[in-house]
């Protein structure tokens, strides 16, 4: 009775951090986090439709009003949809698996000094596949030009406010957002279904793949295993959504100083 009684807190507890252990019951592993592929689904779907109205809703207020708008992310217009479709992510997400499982089970726990500790070396080392993934593609492809120099800053410096206010989108809202998406929702039900390892490869694989820039998926996979690794050794999402900022954040930094310079 009592190693029954011990044997559901177990598992109560391994629902709750959303990682199944390899050896968990076939049942257990059926059962998943908390939630489903359909709930999955429908969280997408909240993140697409609300796009789809945000973008449309912009569209008509700028005809109306007779607006001309930057071709860039900083554009108020642009920034607010961006805004917009990440607060979606986090609804849908919200809707359809923390409503009923709790927010602990997508991540959202302690993790530990020794899980943050490892975000520094994990961050050089992401640079330097960076660096060598994107040297690659470039050498394949006969040339490298990194498509959101333009999305996010139209090719411009960007000034003081301007930075900050595509810091807080892109190095705060944007890895929160992402990261309990793909590592908080998902990164579970692939470790349910095909164990730690699989899990891992997926969701880097998804991640890269949602972006939808071809150039940058290569790299984006390697940043996507980094982070799903986080995510499996510590139960939490925030190692994840702390080495996401400082990629973000450090590529944004990047580019506006390359702007300055005259380097791209």
């Amino acid at each position: 009775m009592l190693n029954a009684s011990l044997k559901v807190v177990n598992d109560m507890q391994e629902q709750a951090t959303g990682a199944l252990p390899e050896g968990a019951p076939s049942e257990l592993r059926e059962r998943g986090p908390g939630w489903g592929w359909g709930d999955l689904l429908m969280a997408l779907v909240v993140t697409v439709v609300g796009g789809v109205a945000l973008t449309l809703a912009a569209r008509s207020l700028v005809d109306r009003l007779g607006l001309q708008v930057e071709q860039r992310m900083i554009s108020p217009v642009f920034y607010l949809v961006g805004l917009g479709i990440y607060l979606a992510v986090i609804l849908g997400v919200y809707l359809f698996a923390a409503r009923r499982a709790g927010w602990a089970a997508l991540g959202l726990r302690g993790a530990g000094w020794r899980n943050f500790a490892l975000v520094p070396p994990l961050f050089i080392l992401e640079l330097l596949l960076l660096v060598l993934v994107n040297s690659a593609v470039g050498q394949l492809a006969g040339g490298f030009e990194n498509p959101q120099v333009d999305a996010l800053t139209g090719g411009q410096t960007l000034g003081t406010g301007e930075l900050l206010a595509l810091l807080l989108l892109v190095a705060v809202v944007a890895p929160f957002a992402e990261e309990l998406l793909f590592r908080g929702m998902l990164y579970p039900l692939l470790r349910a279904r095909t164990g730690a390892f699989g899990a891992i490869v997926l969701s880097a694989a998804i991640f890269a793949a949602a972006h939808v820039v071809p150039l940058l998926m290569p790299g984006l996979f390697m940043v996507g295993l980094l982070l799903a690794y986080l995510r499996e050794r510590s139960g939490s999402i925030w190692p994840g959504v702390a080495l996401h900022a400082l990629q973000n954040g450090t590529a944004l930094l990047l580019i506006n100083e390359a702007l300055k310079q005259g380097l791209v």
